[in-house]
């Protein structure tokens, strides 16, 4: 089995690839360029090595002329590749534990690469670095996942106008001309040791009101066990589920969403499907049953924030959806499997 440290996850690079077509990137001569079939691009079963990345967003960037793409693409949070870590970053009681969950994930799913946080005085700095390969030929790499650094905090903070006070790079500084038009707020200081974003000390005990320890625990464990083991497939259904799981509690994740995200018609994905003796609602339920059946057994919280954490509209909805897959109530299964 291939190393995932080496690979573009899939099918993020489908959406890699759509990200650079809004950037107005001339996708085609560029594949060419790189010696990248550009029908690949556009498959579902697509690989990309990440040196093979680094070097294709350089290049995008000096044949768009766009110097600042890879900051443009990390700030546009349709290309956002936080996954399976965003459903447990909106269930974090603060910013501290949702960095600590960026470190976990990223230690899971990019061994490559490398982040910490830093408190200096009355800040802290959140690093990125990429190991074993010169800043010099990945600039566009570190400057898209700082921007992405940035859109994280704007999430977790609730907050689009947010801006990190300094954010730091290895790499020399641009020209004067281009670097008066970085689309970056705060300080920019260049020729650094480390690559990071900078943020007030203060934030760190910024409350989520939402939190709920217990859930948050189910969630660490059974998202985290998901991605680990998806991750490492090649599985058609496998990367359904990964899309799936990346989504819990968000209802705008249908058949027709993740059918776009692997460049097929909702027709064919169910074809597809199909084929492989299952539907679409038949495994998001599946998988969402499975985490509903762990909060209802190790954690007290209610069945009603817990059918909206999940996604649906009212308890009513979860109480016949999980009558239906498992045989019990909610509340008949919570009594029958709660430690006494």
């Amino acid at each position: 089995m291939r190393s995932r440290q080496h690979l573009l996850q899939k099918p993020n690079i489908r959406r890699f690839h759509q990200a650079l077509q809004r950037e107005s990137v001339d996708t085609t001569a560029l594949y060419v360029d790189l010696g990248i079939d550009p029908k690949l691009m556009e498959a579902d079963n697509t690989s990309l090595s990440t040196v093979k990345h680094y070097e294709l967003l350089e290049l995008a960037a000096k044949k768009s002329n766009n110097r600042f793409l890879g900051i443009n693409l990390g700030l546009d949070s349709r290309n956002s590749e936080l996954g399976v870590l965003s459903y447990m970053l909106r269930n974090a009681p603060n910013l501290e534990k949702a960095l600590d969950l960026l470190q976990r994930y990223v230690a899971l799913v990019a061994p490559g690469s490398s982040i910490s946080v830093l408190e200096e005085q009355d800040h802290c700095v959140l690093t990125y670095k990429i190991k074993d390969y010169p800043p010099s030929q990945c600039c566009q790499a570190l400057e898209m996942t700082l921007a992405q650094y940035v859109l994280l905090f704007r999430v977790i903070l609730d907050d689009e106008a947010w801006q990190s006070s300094r954010i730091y790079f290895e790499h020399s500084a641009p020209a004067a001309e281009e670097l008066r038009r970085i689309p970056l707020g705060g300080e920019l200081v260049f020729d650094h040791f480390f690559n990071g974003v900078c943020f007030s000390k203060e934030l760190m005990d910024y409350a989520n009101s939402d939190f709920d320890p217990q859930l948050l625990t189910i969630l660490e464990s059974q998202v985290l066990q998901t991605a680990a083991t998806l991750l490492n497939s090649d599985s058609f259904l496998d990367r359904i589920r990964l899309v799936i799981s990346s989504n819990l509690g968000n209802a705008e994740v249908t058949a027709d969403t993740v059918a776009a995200e692997f460049g097929m018609s909702r027709r064919t994905l169910h074809r597809r499907l199909s084929e492989n003796g299952t539907r679409f609602n038949t495994l998001r339920e599946n998988i969402v049953i499975n985490v509903a059946k762990e909060s209802l057994s190790k954690t007290s919280v209610s069945i009603t924030e817990l059918a909206q954490r999940l996604g649906y509209s009212d308890s009513s909805a979860f109480d016949r959806a999980f009558k239906r897959l498992v045989g019990q109530r909610p509340l008949a299964y919570r009594k029958y499997y709660s430690p006494v």
